[in-house]
């Protein structure tokens, strides 16, 4: 069901149900009459009759009880029923749509004795005719001698045309403000600044970006604030001009300064149109500043281009023939076909020929006749563009000078220049015989460092199979050999020949371009194996040897034989280094931890003297050493093999003794 009121106020009391919301016992005893008593009460008062008829409002008397007892014709269009159906009967029995509510509003008023007013109605007829029909009404307690209440008149007026109105403004407004939301927004948004101004010029409104601009408020720009932000010896021009627009209904425009918030100025466009109504009077006015500070310094800056050009086109043509004269290139300047039309002095100074004798010919004529095919005036002629070029030019003497040729051609001309080149190419020629020797002494330097390499590298496996023929020679020379012994004994020539092979193999990839990237290899078993093959010089040396191995190290990608080549030497060396130790623990001690993501760095440290600090940056040079009986490659070949494989070695002085060489080796990449 349709909600039959709307209440403006609030009314009192909490809601009750219809019966409880009838007045007491006594008061309806008071109040109530039969009904045709009522009806005879009404006639007899024709006066009352004729303003409740006539009256442009509907009106209407109810008892305590909420009972009709006077109702003229004009109410009744809120439900529909005519007056004789409403007179003695409730609001409940005509109008139970919105009986409760009267009911609270009875009640309210018997209890406090106050009118009601502003309470909204909207049409009840049953057929909804006039649901969008809308009464406003009002609730006056009438009262007896004794100021008891004895009745509540009701006033109802139709504002159904009032409630259009308002919606139809209300719907104009909101346009208005919506309007005026995307207006700011549009001048918010635009590169000038923009403000607006009622009919007498008065500014009240200014977008975001004068604000910004000035550093401002509204408040301190709104009417003629805006007269602050301009230059004082501009002022009073335009105030006069801008105000005369104003005055006689004319657009404006003017420039001059305005001051930022740091207090500099900046040059503006400024112009002003009238904004006018539908009868064509002036509403307001709109205005807008440009920004034309940087056009006008270009301005500026091209009136003096234009009053100097004259005089700088002089000067950059004297520069020009300055430049020609000066430049130790030659400079020619040539037609289509080839023939010289002009020439600079250095023609004369690096060839030796006049200009006289250059102009109307061509260069046919001094080219060496090995060159005349890479000279290229018809690809010039025929609009192409070269790149440099280089030919012989024969010199007054008789001798030909290398040139070098940048040329162009522009309209039916071409610009060619060279520059002399005959020391250069006499250089090169120089340079390359250096080379070409150099190159066969470095072929002969390679093999001899091969050569000392693999004799250095082989001397420790083939010293140990010579020892272990021996020792296999001494158990067969016994009574009864020991066959044991001499099988023991040729097992390790044999693995000590292979380790022979795969030094020298290593050696020489060092001096190719073969890969070094071998199979995955793990770290800690490559370390077992060397200290093992080392275990008898180490013992020989009563050095103690500790291993701290990580418990899981990624596979590397190495050459076996190469890199146990570089754990063995750096051992070796150790134990040569600790040869001579007597104070302390002769203690080799070998680690390997992970490094980086998937790479291996292990270390080597020793308990020896260490390394002389001033030796420390020429232990890995070729041919450096220490040892009165050593090559000085080892340690280099080291390196080499390490740098091959995209590792580093390094070394550190040892705490508290010796030295530790640091291997690090990266994992597959």
């Amino acid at each position: 069901m349709r909600k039959a009121a709307k209440a403006k106020r609030k009314i009192p009391g909490a809601r009750r149900s219809a019966s409880s919301a009838r007045a007491p016992k006594t008061a309806r005893a008071k109040a109530a009459k039969p009904q045709g008593q009522n009806k005879q009460d009404y006639g007899r008062y024709p006066e009352l009759r004729l303003i409740y008829d006539t009256a442009p409002v509907g009106l209407a008397f109810l008892t305590p009880d909420c009972r009709y007892m006077q109702i003229n014709q004009r109410l009744t269009e809120i439900c529909g029923m005519s007056v004789e159906d409403h007179i003695g009967r409730t609001v409940r029995e005509t109008v139970p749509q919105v009986a409760e509510q009267v009911e609270r509003l009875v009640e309210a008023i018997m209890r406090t004795g106050e009118p009601i007013t502003g309470i909204e109605v909207n049409g009840q007829r049953v057929d909804q005719s006039n649901a969008h029909h809308t009464w406003i009404t009002s609730w006056h307690p009438s009262k007896n001698a004794e100021g008891q209440v004895v009745g509540i008149n009701v006033v109802a007026e139709d504002i159904t045309e009032r409630k259009r109105a308002e919606a139809v403004l209300a719907a104009s407004e909101k346009a208005l403000h919506e309007s005026e939301v995307r207006f700011r927004e549009v001048a918010d948004s635009i590169s000038q600044m923009a403000w607006t101004a009622d009919r007498a010029g008065r500014r009240n409104w200014y977008n975001k970006r004068w604000l910004d601009f000035t550093g401002t408020t509204l408040e301190e720009m709104k009417g003629f604030g805006w007269q602050k932000c301009h230059h004082p010896e501009h002022l009073e021009r335009v105030v006069k001009g801008i105000q005369q627009c104003f005055e006689n209904g004319l657009s404006w425009e003017d420039t001059f300064p305005l001051r930022d918030r740091n207090g500099n100025y900046r040059w503006f466009l400024s112009r002003a149109l009238p904004i006018r109504d539908q009868a064509g009077d002036i509403a307001c006015w709109f205005g807008t500043n440009t920004d034309i500070t940087e056009q006008l310094e270009a301005e500026k800056a091209l009136r003096e281009l234009n009053e100097t050009l004259e005089q700088r086109v002089e000067a950059a043509t004297q520069e020009r023939v300055q430049i020609w004269n000066v430049s130790q290139d030659l400079l020619v300047v040539a037609d289509l076909d080839g023939t010289y039309l002009s020439t600079n002095p250095a023609w004369t100074a690096v060839l030796g020929w006049s200009e006289a004798e250059l102009i109307r010919k061509t260069s046919v004529w001094l080219l060496h006749p090995d060159d005349r095919e890479k000279t290229i005036v018809k690809a010039l002629a025929a609009g192409k563009t070269t790149q440099r070029f280089e030919n012989r030019f024969r010199h007054r003497d008789g001798s030909y000078r290398w040139l070098s040729w940048k040329a162009a051609r522009d309209g039916g001309r071409i610009y060619a220049m060279a520059r002399d080149i005959t020391e250069l190419k006499d250089a090169e020629n120089r340079l390359r015989d250096a080379r070409n020797e150099l190159a066969q002494v470095a072929r002969r330097t390679t093999l001899a460092t091969m050569s000392a390499a693999i004799a250095h590298e082989i001397k420790q496996p083939l010293g140990a199979i010579v020892t272990n023929a021996d020792a296999g020679l001494r158990w067969l020379d016994r009574p009864v050999p020991n066959l044991d012994e001499v099988r023991d004994a040729l097992t390790d020539i044999v693995a000590d020949g292979h380790r022979t092979s795969e030094v020298i193999q290593s050696v020489r990839s060092m001096f190719t371009k073969e890969d070094n990237v071998g199979s995955p290899l793990d770290a800690n078993e490559l370390i077992r194996e060397t200290i093992a093959i080392a275990t008898g010089e180490l013992d020989a040396a009563r050095i103690t040897t500790e291993l701290e191995l990580a418990d899981r190290l990624p596979l590397i990608p190495v050459h076996k034989g190469q890199m146990q080549q570089v754990v063995l030497n750096i051992v070796t060396n150790a134990v040569d280094s600790m040869r001579g130790i007597e104070d302390r623990v002769r203690m080799l001690r070998v680690r390997s931890r992970p490094y980086d993501s998937n790479g291996v760095a292990v270390s080597v440290q020793d308990s020896g003297p260490g390394i002389d600090p001033k030796n420390v940056d020429r232990i890995f040079d070729a041919f450096f050493t220490t040892k009165s009986s050593g090559m000085g490659m080892g340690l280099a070949i080291c390196r080499s093999i390490v740098e091959a494989h995209g590792g580093n070695l390094s070394v550190t002085k040892g705490i508290p003794h010796g030295s530790v060489f640091h291997i690090v080796l990266p994992g597959p990449q």
